[in-house]
């Protein structure tokens, strides 16, 4: 496999891989191993069940490790929105409009 095999079979399958631009990786949840026994396959991907983090696997690149926890996430009901516009989209198409916390008044 290759990334942008990752990408295009992402999208085949309806599923976004989600940006992180804290990680190392540039892809939530993914993370990258440096030591060199690792050379192969350094990407693993990893999803919270139930209250413990858990690797979904080891993967060349970082795109096969997203696609991956990208599936994990479906699987255990964690689908994300696909980053804030969309999820603005989505919000603004129900009715609804978003804030930030910051902005939000508290109830008395």
């Amino acid at each position: 496999r290759t990334a942008e095999g990752a990408v295009r079979q992402a999208e085949a399958e309806g599923l976004t891989l989600m940006r992180s631009e804290g990680g190392s990786t540039g892809y939530l949840r993914v993370n990258v191993r440096v030591d060199s026994r690792y050379k192969s396959k350094p990407y693993v991907a990893q999803v919270w069940r139930g209250g413990t983090m858990v690797s979904v696997g080891y993967f060349a690149t970082a795109e096969e490790a997203a696609l991956a926890y990208a599936r994990a996430a479906k699987a255990i009901g964690r689908v994300p929105l696909g980053g804030a516009d969309e999820a603005k989209a989505r919000a603004e198409a129900e009715g609804m409009a978003m804030a930030r916390a910051s902005a939000v008044e508290p109830k008395e």
